[in-house]
């Protein structure tokens, strides 16, 4: 895929029970190119394998499973688990009890650590990318959530479609976005995406936005300044806080 002189490069993971998507703008398809991005791609899935052995519910050694099991231990011997744990309970509070990191009444971060891991790995792995000259955008994606960057003085952008929720092959609005993070969180009814720069804010409010009355919501909107849209049987534009938009869907 071409855009003037861009090309849009691009490999697949499978770790997390996610399907991981790289992309790389580039202005050269030339075997250093190629060479880099064999090695980040790599580089990537060891680190999400890393990131799966220490937080994964379902490996017994995890420091997620040692900690459902009275063991306190990781909270002080590991800084990613205490920023993991310290942004659950966080989040817990920001949303009223909305978002709660428990599943059967255990601790269960599994939806903040997977927008972490995203973040992690684009900021380690990715993001020194764009000191290639070859190399204008980096994005990565896991499942619906995207993590993305242009490099400064480029003119490229992102387009981030979102689907109707009752109709995946529809299009409800495309965002032309450089830089930040998109979330989207679906029930049965509706779907909500949120654009923030932190991905796993963004994963908070898109699960608070389908998990609650658009009336519920919206005090969360104008409070913390969110951008998105909530899809479903109507669908409400929101950016920065204000709603911009409020049409039936067809």
């Amino acid at each position: 895929m071409k855009t003037n002189q861009q090309t849009i490069l691009k490999n697949e993971i499978n770790q997390m029970n996610m399907n991981f998507v790289i992309k790389l703008v580039t202005v050269s398809s030339n075997p250093v190119v190629m060479e880099q991005l064999k090695m980040v791609t790599e580089r990537v899935d060891k680190h999400l394998r890393r990131i799966d052995e220490l937080f994964s519910p379902f490996r017994y050694d995890s420091l997620v499973s040692k900690f459902q099991r009275g063991n306190h231990e990781p909270v002080t011997s590991s800084e990613d688990f205490k920023s993991i744990y310290n942004s659950a309970i966080l989040s817990q509070q920001m949303t009223n009890g909305i978002y709660r990191p428990y599943f059967a009444g255990r601790f269960d971060p599994s939806e903040i650590v997977r927008n972490w891991a995203i973040e992690q790995v684009f900021n380690e792995d990715l993001k020194p990318l764009l000191n290639t000259p070859e190399i204008e955008a980096i994005y990565l994606s896991g499942d619906s959530n995207s993590k993305f960057a242009t490099k400064q003085g480029s003119d490229f952008r992102w387009a981030i479609e979102v689907t109707n929720p009752r109709n995946i092959e529809k299009t409800d609005t495309t965002y032309y976005l450089q830089n930040g993070a998109v979330a989207s969180f679906q029930n049965d009814s509706k779907q909500t995406t949120i654009i923030r720069s932190s991905l796993v804010e963004a994963g908070i409010w898109s699960f608070v936005g389908t998990n609650t009355t658009v009336d519920e919501f919206m005090p969360f909107v104008s409070h913390y300044n969110l951008t998105g849209i909530i899809n479903g049987f109507e669908n409400l534009n929101f950016n920065l806080g204000s709603i911009i938009e409020n049409k039936k869907v067809k």
